[in-house]
């Protein structure tokens, strides 16, 4: 319990430095190095949101549209039929969007996009586009349980280096001060 009551106390300070104070690089390489891993792992967490975002909301919108046969202009679906009610697919389906060069709105044309309201517009997959949003946004590929492990392996390493690292530096420094000219060891 001590661990982890340590670790909080210690993120603390480090974000406190990071919020709170002129960070100079350099002068303390432990709490640099605590800025960088930490700062690695927040980017690693914002890709895991951005991957599930993708495979979960975007994907089950390619999936109903597929699932429901909406790859012609004719048989194309508004979101309401297709039973997504998630607003983040409003903004991913915005004019130059990437979804929106996949998923196709009726009346969409080589060179202009259509700008029906949102919630009278009917999306379709051309056929063209089929297999592309099926790699892009299906369900194959990461998982679940993958992107479960991966956060916990990547927090075991911010754990490891937020210790053992410092630690390490500490024998290296006292090592080396250890060596001079008039000591024996060289």
């Amino acid at each position: 319990m001590d661990f982890f009551i340590e670790f909080f106390e210690a993120l603390k300070n480090d974000l406190g430095k990071i919020f709170g104070e002129t960070i100079t690089l350099g002068d303390n390489p432990i709490t640099t190095l605590n800025i960088i891993i930490w700062s690695l792992y927040i980017g690693f967490m914002i890709g895991i949101a951005v991957t599930l975002y993708n495979r979960l909301i975007l994907g089950g919108l390619i999936r109903k549209l597929i699932d429901r046969g909406a790859m012609t202009e004719g048989s194309a679906l508004t979101c309401a039929e297709v039973g997504c009610k998630n607003p983040l697919i409003r903004f991913s389906l915005r004019e130059k969007s990437t979804l929106r060069r996949i998923v196709h709105m009726s009346g969409d044309t080589e060179t202009t996009r259509s700008r029906e309201p949102f919630d009278k517009a009917r999306f379709y997959i051309p056929d063209e586009n089929i297999h592309r949003a099926e790699v892009i946004y299906g369900n194959s590929g990461t998982g679940l349980v993958s992107i479960l492990l991966s956060i916990l392996a990547f927090f075991i390493v911010v754990l490891i280096s937020f210790f053992v690292i410092p630690n390490l530096l500490q024998m290296l420094t006292n090592f080396i001060s250890e060596i001079t000219p008039s000591s024996n060891i060289v």
